[in-house]
C-alpha cells in the first residue's frame, strides 16, 4: 500500500489507557499479520461488500492456516477489510472522502480545543497527532470530523457528499460500527488505536498517513447518490409527471388507477429499476424516459397487486386510506387493478428500448408476474384448508410471493443498460430471492406488534411456533393458527411466540436470509453494482 512513514506514536505514560490484548504489541508483528491479511485477500480473490460474518470466518480461516493466536481474530478482522477495500478507496478522489478521528487522541489536560454538536473543533495547538492528521487530510482535500459515532457517516454517504471513509478508533468502537459500514458497503480503511481507556491513546501513525495519502487515479468516480435518486423517483408519481409519462387519464377507470399510482409507497420497485440501470451504465445523469416507462411499469404492476391482495385480504386500510374496493367496491377495484396490469405492460412495450430489448423486457415481466400469482395461489389455497405448514415451505412460498417484485425490477433496469451477462442476470435472481423471503419475515415481525383480525394467516412466526410447541401445547398453537376463533386467539398466539423464543428464531432466519443476499453478489464484477445492492438490503430492511 505505498511505502512506509516513520512511527511517530506517542510514548505511554500514567495516564494513557492500556494496551488492547487482541492485537499484538509489537509494531512489526503487526505488520506481519497486515501483510499476511493483504495475501490471504489476494489468494482467495475476496470482493467487497463482505458481511460482518463472512469477514469473521476468514479471519479464522487466516489465524487457523497459519497457526496464529485466535484472539487476533478482531484485529485481523479489521485488516481484512482493509485489504478488501484498499484498491476501491484509492481511486476516490481526496475530495470525496471522509477522515474520522477520535477526541481521544487530544492531549488529555492540554487541550484547548471546544466541541460542538458535531466533534472536536482543533485549535492546530499540535500537542497531539489530531492536528498533523487533521493538517495533512484537509490540504489533499479530505473532510475532516474529530468525532465518535457512524450516524454521521451514513448521513454524508447518502447526501452524497463523500463517497469513502478513513477511520480510526478502538477496537471496541469498530466492532460497533462494522455491522453499519458493512451493511451499507461504505468504501472504508480502519486504523486500530494502540490502547484502550479513551485517554491520550495511540495509534500506527505511519499506517494512517499512508492510508489517507493512498491513491491511484482512474478518472471514475464509484459513488451513487442514493437519496437523490430516490427523490428524483418519487416525482415520477405526482399527477402532472405521470401525464407526461403515461399520457393523460381519458375515462374514469384510467383516472382512479391515476390517484391510486399517485398515492403512498415507498416506491422501492421503480427506484430499483433506475438503481439498477444507472449502476449498470456507470453514471450519475438523469435516467431517460425508457428507465422512467419502466419505473412507472413496476410501479402499476406493484399498485395492482396490492389492490388484488386487499380484495382477497379482505383489508379495510392501505397508506392509512380506505383501499380501494372499500371505497368503491369489488368490482371497480378489481377493474382498476386490472387496468393496472395493462397499463404497466403498454408502458413496456412503448418504452423506445430497441425491439429485441422490449421483447426480452417483456419476457421478464411475464416470468415475473406468474411467479408471483404462483405463490400468491399457493397462499390462497392453503386458506381454504389450513393446517400446519413448515417453515421451509412458508419460506418458498414467500420467495414466489415477494421476489419477483424484486427480481423484476433490477432485471429490466440492467436489460434497458444493455447488461445481461448470465453471471450477473443469475446473481440478481439470488439476490431477489434472499431479499423477498427477508422482507417478508420482517413484515412478519412488524405485524406482530400490530395484529389484524381473527384469522388464519400464513406467518413465519406461526410455523415457528408450531414446531417450537410440543404436547398439547402445540395443540392448542395449530388451532389459534388454523383454526382461530375471535381476536383473543391472535393475541393468545401472540404471547407465545414472545415467551417461546420465536421471535428471536425469526430474527436469526431474517439475518441469515439478508446476510445471503449480499454474499449472492460475489459473482458480479462490476463494484457499483455490488454496492448498490449491498446497501439497498439495509436500506430496505434495516436493522431491528
Amino acid at each position: 500500500m505505498g511505502s512506509r512513514e516513520h512511527n511517530a506514536s506517542r510514548p505511554a505514560d500514567a495516564t494513557a489507557g492500556t494496551a488492547d490484548p487482541r492485537m499484538p504489541a509489537d509494531r512489526h508483528d503487526r505488520e506481519r499479520l497486515r501483510q499476511a491479511a493483504d495475501r490471504w485477500v489476494d489468494a482467495h480473490q475476496l470482493r467487497p461488500p463482505l458481511t460482518v460474518g463472512d469477514l469473521r470466518l476468514q479471519a479464522r480461516r487466516l489465524l487457523n492456516h497459519h497457526g496464529l493466536r485466535p484472539d487476533h481474530e478482531d484485529y485481523v478482522t479489521v485488516l481484512l477489510n482493509n485489504a478488501l477495500w484498499a484498491p476501491i478507496v484509492a481511486e476516490v478522489p481526496f475530495d470525496r472522502r471522509l477522515l474520522l478521528l477520535p477526541q481521544c487522541l487530544r492531549a488529555d489536560g492540554e487541550c484547548p480545543a471546544p466541541t460542538d454538536a458535531v466533534g472536536l473543533l482543533c485549535q492546530q495547538c499540535g500537542r497531539c497527532p489530531i492536528c498533523g492528521l487533521q493538517t495533512l487530510a484537509e490540504r489533499l482535500g479530505y473532510l475532516v470530523l474529530v468525532a465518535e459515532g457512524t450516524s454521521v457517516v451514513t448521513r454524508l454517504i447518502d447526501s452524497g457528499q463523500v463517497d469513502a471513509v478513513i477511520g480510526v478508533s478502538c477496537l471496541n468502537v469498530l466492532e460497533r460500527a462494522f455491522p453499519h459500514l458493512a451493511s451499507d458497503a461504505i468504501p472504508g480503511l480502519a486504523i486500530p488505536l494502540l490502547r484502550n481507556g479513551c485517554r491520550r491513546t495511540d495509534l500506527d501513525l505511519d499506517w494512517t498517513i499512508e492510508a489517507i495519502r493512498l491513491r491511484r487515479d482512474t478518472g471514475r468516480r464509484e459513488g451513487s447518490d442514493l437519496e437523490q435518486l430516490r427523490a428524483t423517483v418519487a416525482r415520477w408519481f405526482s399527477p402532472a409527471e405521470l401525464d407526461r409519462i403515461a399520457g393523460p387519464a381519458v375515462s374514469a377507470v384510467d383516472r382512479l388507477a391515476r390517484d391510486w399510482m399517485s398515492r403512498g409507497g415507498k416506491r422501492w420497485r421503480p427506484f430499483l429499476v433506475a438503481a439498477a440501470w444507472q449502476s449498470a451504465v456507470r453514471e450519475g445523469g438523469m435516467p431517460p424516459d425508457s428507465v422512467r416507462s419502466l419505473a412507472v411499469a413496476v410501479e402499476c404492476f406493484h399498485k395492482a397487486s396490492l389492490i388484488h391482495d386487499d380484495i382477497e385480504d379482505n383489508d379495510g386500510l392501505r397508506y392509512g386510506r380506505p383501499t380501494l374496493h372499500a371505497e368503491h367496491g369489488i368490482p371497480i377495484a378489481i377493474n382498476v387493478g386490472d387496468a393496472l396490469v395493462g397499463m404497466g405492460y403498454r408502458r413496456i412495450a412503448e418504452c423506445g428500448a430497441p425491439p429485441d430489448t422490449v421483447h426480452a423486457l417483456l419476457r421478464i415481466a411475464t416470468e415475473g408476474h406468474g411467479a408471483l400469482c404462483a405463490g400468491q395461489g399457493e397462499e390462497l389455497a392453503w386458506l381454504r384448508d389450513p393446517s400446519p405448514m413448515s417453515v421451509d415451505r412458508i419460506v418458498e412460498v414467500f420467495r414466489l410471493k415477494t421476489a419477483p417484485a424484486f427480481e423484476v425490477a433490477l432485471r429490466m433496469g440492467l436489460r434497458v443498460a444493455g447488461d445481461v451477462a448470465p453471471a450477473v442476470d443469475a446473481a440478481v435472481r439470488n439476490y431477489s430471492a434472499a431479499l423477498g423471503i427477508a422482507y417478508q419475515i420482517r413484515d412478519d415481525l412488524d405485524d406482530l406488534d400490530a395484529p389484524t383480525a381473527a384469522g388464519p394467516r400464513l406467518s413465519i412466526l406461526y410455523a415457528l411456533a408450531w414446531e417450537t410447541a410440543a404436547g398439547e401445547q402445540k395443540k392448542h398453537v395449530e388451532a389459534d393458527w388454523c383454526r382461530p376463533r375471535g381476536p383473543e386467539a391472535v393475541h393468545r398466539l401472540a404471547d407465545f411466540v414472545r415467551r417461546a423464543g420465536v421471535v428471536e428464531k425469526a430474527r436469526l432466519l431474517l439475518d441469515h436470509h439478508r446476510n445471503a443476499a449480499v454474499r449472492a453478489l460475489q459473482p458480479v464484477d462490476n463494484l457499483q453494482l455490488r454496492r448498490l445492492l449491498a446497501r439497498l438490503v439495509s436500506r430496505i430492511l434495516p436493522k431491528m
